[in-house]
C-alpha cells in the first residue's frame, strides 16, 4: 500500500499558510505508516520547520501563473496539483484542502484507495436540482451535455472538494478532470469548477466514496479555526515542539469547533462596518528545509 497525502498552498496569505502547517500536522498524525506527505506551495521558507518529515514541492512563479489558466482561475490550480501528485502511477493520490484536519487513522481509506475507490469530501446535491438559487442554471448549463467524453444525467451530484482522491487504478483521471474543467470554465456561472469537474469525471470512474469520516472540512467556520490554528502554533513553537510532538498533540488535543457557523449576509456586512477586517500578512514564523521532489 503506497498512498501520497498532498496540501497546495501557494501565495502571500499568512493565514492559508497557517491553515496548511496545521493541515499537514495532522496528516502526519493519523497518515499509514509508509506514506508520503507532500506540499506543494512557493513559499518553502514558511515551512522550515517542517525539516525532513515531508517534501516540498517547489512551485516557481511561472508555474502557478500557468496553472490558474488564461482565466486566471484561483481553483484550478487544485487540479495541476493532483495531476503532478498522480505523476507516479505507483501511488494512490490524497489532495486536501487548507482547511482541513485529518481526524481520525487514515488507514481504512488508504485501504479502500488500493481497491480502486474514489473520494471526495461529502456529498451536496444533484446537479439537477441545486438548492441554492445560484446555483440552479446548473441544471442547463451542465446535465445533458457532454465534457471531454462524460454526459452527466439527471442523477449526477455535486460533491465538496475538500478532499479529493483516486486509486491508482484510474490512470489519467486527474487529467481528464482538468480536461472537463476546461471545457466547463467558460460555460457556466458558478464558482468552484474544479469541484465541479471532479464530481463529473471521479463518477464516471467509480462511486463516489466520502471522505468526511477522516476529515474535517472548516471552510464555513474560517475566522474561528484560523484563530485556533494561529494559537496552537505559537505555543508549538514557544514551547520549542518539534513536528513529530506537534503532530502527537493534535492527536490527543485536536482543534475542535463548529463547523458551519455562517451568519446572514446582512450581519456579515453589519460587522464589517462596525469592526474592519484586520489585513492578513505574512509575518509567521518560517516553517523549508523539507525535501524537494
Amino acid at each position: 500500500m503506497s498512498t501520497r497525502f498532498g496540501i497546495l498552498a501557494y501565495g502571500p496569505r499568512g493565514g492559508l499558510h497557517r491553515e496548511a502547517a496545521v493541515a499537514l500536522l495532522t496528516l502526519q498524525a493519523y497518515a499509514p505508516p509508509g506514506s508520503e506527505i507532500v506540499l506543494l506551495t512557493d513559499r518553502p521558507g514558511h515551512y522550515r520547520w517542517f525539516g525532513n518529515s515531508i517534501t516540498i514541492d517547489r512551485l516557481t512563479p511561472a508555474t502557478v501563473r500557468a496553472w490558474r489558466g488564461p482565466l486566471d482561475d484561483q481553483f484550478r490550480p487544485s487540479l495541476e496539483a493532483l495531476r503532478r501528485l498522480a505523476e507516479d502511477s505507483r501511488v494512490d493520490v490524497v489532495l486536501a484542502d487548507t482547511d482541513t484536519m485529518a481526524r481520525r487513522d487514515l488507514t481504512p481509506l488508504a485501504e479502500r484507495l488500493a481497491a480502486g475507490a474514489v473520494f471526495m469530501h461529502h456529498w451536496e446535491y444533484r446537479l439537477a436540482a441545486p438548492p441554492r438559487k445560484g446555483d440552479r442554471s446548473l441544471a442547463q448549463e451542465i446535465v445533458g451535455r457532454t465534457w471531454h467524453g462524460i454526459t452527466p444525467d439527471q442523477t449526477a451530484s455535486m460533491w465538496n472538494a475538500g478532499v479529493v482522491a483516486s486509486s491508482r487504478r484510474h490512470a489519467g483521471i486527474f487529467d481528464r478532470a482538468l480536461a472537463v474543467f476546461d471545457e466547463i470554465r467558460p460555460a457556466t456561472r458558478y464558482f468552484a469548477v474544479d469541484q465541479l469537474a471532479c464530481s463529473i469525471v471521479l463518477a464516471a470512474h467509480a462511486p463516489i466514496e466520502e471522505a468526511a469520516p477522516w476529515f474535517d472540512h472548516y471552510w464555513s467556520n474560517r475566522p474561528w479555526f484560523g484563530r485556533a490554528v494561529e494559537r496552537f502554533l505559537s505555543r508549538a513553537l514557544l514551547e520549542g515542539l518539534t513536528p513529530v510532538a506537534a503532530s502527537e498533540r493534535l492527536r490527543h488535543q485536536p482543534i475542535i469547533g463548529a463547523l458551519d457557523a455562517r451568519v446572514p449576509w446582512w450581519l456579515t456586512r453589519l460587522r464589517r462596518r462596525l469592526s474592519p477586517a484586520v489585513p492578513d500578512d505574512d509575518n509567521i514564523p518560517e516553517f523549508d528545509g523539507g525535501r524537494e521532489r
